[in-house]
């Protein structure tokens, strides 16, 4: 007996080590980096609470994700410190932001990639297409640095929110994991969904089109960039969005 519980010391102790090894070394953001992330278009709406966890949430972010330039671009810090604050502003709730997350690939413009997927006659066409975001299997966003900047420039797009609504439906079906009421939130964006199919929308992208995760992702760079506009003319959906991700955008402008 004694030797079975010295084997699963050693065992216990092993694990000890291994976790403690593998936990992230989070460093203190500098002042620079608080500026940085202060630069945030919607960084005003956030309460000091809301402020302090996001700080939190981008030194997490930094320390469990790696950043690669690719062509050339040479990923600085202030451009790591602004994709980690844009990303962590639809994971406060959470414990961990992208916990499953492991790189960010950047380039210094658009970049091509061959679509893999067939279409209805089942052909896969092999010729390269342009790209400005991808998401690839939870692990990894890939963005167009100069469309990535946007975001910070008043208009609608914002590539790193859009990528990062796909890391949070990793079930592809248009909801992020963790929703309070699956049931409800479906119901919402099933209207929005076939209201912007029939008709458009003066605040969420046509591409949204495309299906219930791009509509999901679509609706979430609308969330982020013009709330005040997605809660007048979709309030349904921005109810639900301040419901999961607690962001009151349009706070004041009622």
């Amino acid at each position: 007996m004694s030797g079975l519980w010295w084997l699963l010391l050693v065992v216990a102790g092993s694990v000890y080590v291994f976790l403690k090894v593998r936990k992230p070394a989070i460093e203190p953001l500098s002042e620079n980096d608080r500026q940085c992330i202060a630069r945030l278009p919607c960084y005003c709406h956030l309460n000091l609470s809301q402020q302090q966890r996001l700080h939190q949430q981008v030194g997490v972010f930094l320390a469990t994700t790696s950043f690669y330039g690719c062509n050339g671009l040479e990923v600085d810090r202030d451009m790591a410190i602004s994709i980690a604050a844009m990303a962590c502003l639809l994971s406060l709730r959470d414990s961990r932001p992208y916990p499953w997350l492991r790189s960010v690939l950047v380039y210094p413009d658009a970049f091509e990639v061959r679509d893999q997927q067939p279409d209805q006659l089942g052909l896969v066409d092999d010729v390269p297409q342009s790209r400005i975001g991808e998401s690839w299997d939870g692990q990894r966003i890939v963005l167009s640095w100069p469309d990535a900047q946007l975001a910070w420039h008043g208009v609608n797009s914002n590539v790193i929110a859009h990528e990062c609504a796909h890391q949070l439906d990793s079930r592809g079906i248009g909801c992020p994991d963790g929703v309070a009421s699956h049931a409800h939130w479906a119901a919402v964006m099933r209207r929005a969904y076939a209201e912007l199919c029939s008709n458009g929308s003066p605040v969420i992208d046509a591409y949204g089109r495309t299906s219930p995760a791009e509509f999901f992702a679509v609706v979430v760079e609308a969330y982020l960039q013009d709330g005040v506009a997605l809660a007048h003319f979709h309030p349904e959906v921005y109810q639900l969005l301040l419901a999961h991700f607690q962001l009151d955008l349009a706070a004041g402008q009622n």
